[in-house]
């Protein structure tokens, strides 16, 4: 699995093969669905290669929220607090994700603590500045 993630740098080549031996990689075509929304989910995503979309139902039509390609991650809240998905993500080209569930992650802690400790440190990372961003535009559109 290569570190083309932003929730996987820095770790090293044997860190790398242990996190794959917990998580599972997927091939979608066009047009499969990662993710629907309203399904039950506990996974967080890593994009290996690929474009991939994200759709939220808005009146009954899908409405594209976010384009996301190798390198990107999604679904980390989803880590922490499983329950039903805010949207549908979909494969937009051919592409390979790297997935892990909040029970791989129970697994990898009792196994190696330290490396869980990183990702999940990475993850909360990644959280924050994704929390930030959206107090940004909140703020903006209170100013405006």
């Amino acid at each position: 699995m290569a570190s083309l993630t932003p929730l996987l740098a820095n770790f090293n080549a044997n860190e790398l093969q242990l996190l794959s031996s917990y998580g599972d990689s997927r091939a979608y075509e066009p047009e499969d669905v990662l993710i629907r929304e309203g399904d039950d989910n506990d996974h967080l995503f890593l994009i290996l290669r690929g474009q991939i979309e994200v759709l939220h139902d808005v009146d009954g039509v899908d409405k594209r929220v976010a384009v996301l390609e190798g390198g990107d991650s999604l679904g980390e809240v989803s880590v922490f607090d499983p329950g039903p998905a805010s949207a549908t993500v979909r494969a937009v080209t051919a592409a390979e994700v790297w997935l892990i569930t909040k029970d791989n992650l129970d697994e990898l802690h009792a196994a190696n603590p330290k490396v869980a400790y990183r990702l999940l440190s990475r993850i909360t990372t990644c959280l924050s500045k994704r929390l930030r961003q959206m107090n940004d535009r909140v703020v903006d559109l209170v100013n405006r």
